[in-house]
C-alpha cells in the first residue's frame, strides 16, 4: 500500500495530556483516506495499523483550536466542564495511557493546570501537534 501522508510528533511542550487528546503515536502514515466511507483513515501508528477518525485527523493535519483543547485540560480538574472528545466515566475523563490511569486525581488536576498554563503562553491560535515530512526522512530516522 502506498503512503499518501507521513507525519511526526512536533510537541512542544511535549506532554502526555497532548497524547490523550491528539493520538498516542510518534509517527503516523496515512496509507488511505475514507476507506470505510465515513471518513475514517488507514493508518499506520508507529509499528501497528491502526484506523484514525475523521474529526481526529483534522485535527492532527489542521491543527485543533485553542479554545477546545484549553477546555479538554479544564475538564481534567473542573467537573462541571464537558467536552464531548473526553467521555467522561462517573464524572472522569477516560486515559488511553496507563501512566495517566495509574495517576491520582489530584495529580493529575496538577498536570492539567501546568498544561494548560504552557498552552496559554503561546502565541498561535491552533495547536499543531505534529508536521509533515516525506517517507523517506522517516524510514532513514527509523521513526
Amino acid at each position: 500500500m502506498s503512503t499518501i501522508l507521513s507525519l511526526v510528533r512536533n510537541a512542544t511542550p511535549h506532554n502526555a495530556l497532548f497524547d490523550e487528546h491528539f493520538a498516542p503515536y510518534q509517527s503516523i502514515t496515512v496509507l488511505a483516506c475514507n476507506y470505510d466511507g465515513n471518513g475514517t483513515a488507514l493508518c499506520r501508528g508507529d509499528d501497528q495499523l491502526v484506523e484514525i477518525s475523521k474529526a481526529n485527523l483534522r485535527r492532527i493535519l489542521f491543527g485543533a483550536e485553542r479554545g477546545k483543547v484549553e477546555a479538554y485540560l479544564t475538564s481534567i480538574f473542573d467537573p462541571e466542564t464537558e467536552v464531548e472528545e473526553s467521555s467522561p466515566r462517573q464524572g472522569e475523563p477516560l486515559f488511553r495511557q496507563p501512566e495517566l490511569q495509574a495517576m491520582k486525581k489530584y495529580d493529575l488536576a496538577n498536570l492539567a493546570k501546568q498544561t494548560l498554563k504552557e498552552l496559554r503562553a503561546q502565541p498561535a491560535p491552533r495547536l499543531l501537534y505534529y508536521r509533515q515530512v516525506d517517507i523517506c526522512s522517516v524510514e532513514r530516522q527509523g521513526v
